[in-house]
């Protein structure tokens, strides 16, 4: 895909959409990126830390699933 063709389809994809928040987003990760190298966790939202935030207080409370019982998982529902 060269150049022409990612502006296009970047600028479709922001016409198409009216929700102010994935505006909001995309504006900030291309401020950033233009600006400075970004730490993607910069520009999460509160909301999306505190869910990775949860999950990681989950995970070293031994509540996960191992990496090897959801590959079989997809695994399996991928073949039947």
């Amino acid at each position: 895909m060269n150049t022409a063709e990612i502006k296009s389809n970047l600028h479709r994809l922001v016409v198409e959409t009216d929700d102010i928040n994935i505006l909001n987003k995309i504006e900030t990760f291309f401020l950033q990126l233009k600006t400075k190298n970004i730490d993607w966790w910069d520009i999460l939202s509160v909301h999306e830390k505190k869910t990775i935030e949860k999950g990681i207080k989950q995970l070293d409370n031994g509540e996960g699933i191992p990496h090897n019982i959801v590959r079989e998982k997809v695994e399996n529902l991928l073949t039947n």
